[in-house]
């Protein structure tokens, strides 16, 4: 199911730079969790499971290559295991002067190797309407990280 949801950005993103003719570029940009709500935990065997709703700041790179700050809202889930290898994956919604846009993204650590992904889900609306993006992230804190995500902008 990832690689089937991979392989179809990929595809969306390779339609996007076919249509407009151009290449993807690199947006770095930081995400700040701002508050935390409905946060659970539950344990499954040796893994604990922790899941909670977010609130925060999100930068965006527009086509004019303004870089921006949006308000995100979004889900997160993560799994740690006994031996400390964790997972987590996220969904969030960023907003910007009335626009909206998806981002969906995943991250693991598996025997102290950090591997992520995130890209952007859906056509986006009003000012971040046709914006496509894919790219990694690393936390910096634990209520912050900085991404590299490559965009394309289409009309």
């Amino acid at each position: 199911m990832k690689q089937i949801f991979l392989y179809t950005s990929l595809a969306v993103m390779a339609l996007a730079v076919t249509t407009t003719g151009a290449a993807p570029e690199a947006c770095e940009g930081t995400v700040q969790f701002t508050s935390q709500s409905n946060f659970q935990v539950r344990q499954a065997g040796r893994q604990t499971f922790v899941e909670f709703d977010f609130t925060g700041l999100h930068d965006i790179c527009l086509a004019d290559g303004s870089v921006v700050t949006g308000i995100v809202e979004g889900h997160l889930v993560q799994r740690t295991s006994a031996n400390g290898d964790f997972s987590l994956r996220f969904d969030e919604v960023l907003s910007y002067n009335g626009g909206t846009l998806g981002y969906r993204g995943e991250g693991s650590l598996t025997r102290g190797n950090w591997h992520s992904n995130v890209m952007t889900v859906g056509l986006g609306t009003g000012p971040l309407a046709g914006i496509h993006g894919q790219g990694t992230f690393v936390f910096t804190g634990p209520a912050s990280l900085t991404d590299v995500i490559y965009y394309v902008y289409t009309p």
